[in-house]
């Protein structure tokens, strides 16, 4: 009889290799290429090997950056769009971002991602306009907008000194009167982070994206399925809460008691423990060391301090009960993104700028030899009743 495991956990479900998560070890990497060395290469670089599974030259490493910058601006219908989403303030940016995605403008994707097939091609177009989208959707909102988009469109289609997008959206983040150059740090503390949110195996985003594309669902599809599902506070939500648990604390000297309320009460401490990893998080070690460099003597010193207290209370609680349980990527990232001029709602779609590479990867390697996914389930509901 086939035993039940909540959660597929060690449920090996297909095969890949895009990434490799090895948790006991404490080891990622990205087409046997490892974190570690990969946060030295530029973002595109390592989408581009992610995607190929090959390292590319300067000249397609070159073309690949050029299409991504040509593909970025929003069309007048979609700047309306995001404009009358911008009024509904209920909905979360993570969900304009998942309804956004199906109507996006991808009809010229194959004159300007040549180089790779029709499906990719038109996922790249999406992937290359969600930095301008929530750029947008951030803005507007920030000024509440009033319904003349003109001067608030104006930078998010504006050309910076070089094609590189995340440079553009932290310019973007900026207030029109600030300087061109972006604060020493921060790109490169960006761009890493980015590159450690690329890819994470069978996470449960890409495995949504994964089951879409099996029933031959177009990539936007696919790619809005898996954004529903990154949202998740277990998820890529976790950033979010993590730095809203810090704020509610208060001050580093409450973390302990924070702590010990939460595992007397069975409550979860957003972003602490991994269910892949049995040591620590390879990608939250250098999230932590970025986050308290960046952090040091600005506003969000304190609530980076909080979080450090919170991890080592939690730590050492763990250590008594026999356990492993370190942070995880999400615990500190929150505050990287604070400080690059993201606001906590806005975390995860910061997440989805990154990872939306990783889903395509797995949209293609998943569409090699389609099965359509479709687990068994054991019942255990009322019995058939005789007639």
């Amino acid at each position: 009889m086939i035993s039940v495991n909540p959660g597929l956990a060690q449920v090996e479900v297909g095969e890949s290799a895009v990434s490799l998560v090895e948790g006991d070890i404490g080891r990622l990497s990205y087409r046997g290429v490892a974190i570690e060395e990969l946060v030295e290469w530029s973002f595109t670089k390592v989408v581009h090997l992610v995607l190929t599974g090959e390292l590319a030259s300067k000249k397609v490493l070159k073309e690949f950056e050029d299409a991504l910058f040509n593909a970025r601006i929003l069309t007048t219908a979609e700047v309306e769009m995001v404009g009358l989403l911008t009024r509904m303030t209920h909905v979360h940016p993570m969900q304009v971002l998942q309804s956004m995605t199906p109507a996006l403008e991808t009809s010229d994707a194959q004159s300007t991602f040549p180089m790779f097939d029709a499906d990719l091609a038109h996922g790249l177009v999406i992937a290359a306009k969600i930095p301008n989208l929530i750029a947008l959707l951030r803005n507007l909102r920030a000024r509440q907008w009033s319904g003349d988009t003109q001067s608030l469109t104006k930078r998010v289609a504006e050309d910076y000194d070089n094609n590189n997008l995340n440079a553009i959206f932290l310019h973007h983040l900026r207030s029109s009167d600030s300087a061109r150059e972006l604060p020493s740090g921060h790109l490169e503390a960006f761009t890493a982070s980015q590159i450690l949110q690329i890819e994470h195996s069978f996470n449960a985003s890409a495995f949504a994206a994964r089951v879409v594309a099996s029933t031959l669902s177009p990539v936007a599809n696919v790619l809005a399925a898996a954004f529903g599902t990154l949202h998740g506070r277990l998820h890529g939500g976790a950033d979010q809460a993590a730095l809203q648990t810090a704020l509610r604390v208060g001050r580093p000297e409450c973390a302990a008691k924070f702590v010990d309320k939460c595992l007397q009460n069975g409550d979860k401490v957003m972003g602490m423990g991994h269910r892949e990893y049995k040591v620590v998080d390879p990608r939250a070690i250098f999230l932590k060391n970025c986050a308290r460099e960046l952090s040091r003597g600005t506003e969000h010193q304190n609530s980076f301090e909080t979080l450090e207290a919170i991890e080592a209370r939690f730590t050492e609680r763990m250590q008594e009960q026999g356990k492993a349980l370190h942070a995880n990527l999400e615990f500190y990232k929150g505050i990287v993104y604070s400080v690059l001029g993201l606001s906590p709602d806005y975390f995860t779609t910061g997440f989805s700028m990154a990872r939306v590479y990783g889903y395509l990867a797995h949209f293609q390697e998943s569409r090699v030899k389609n099965v359509l996914i479709r687990p068994g389930v054991k019942y255990v509901g009322k019995a058939v009743k005789s007639l």
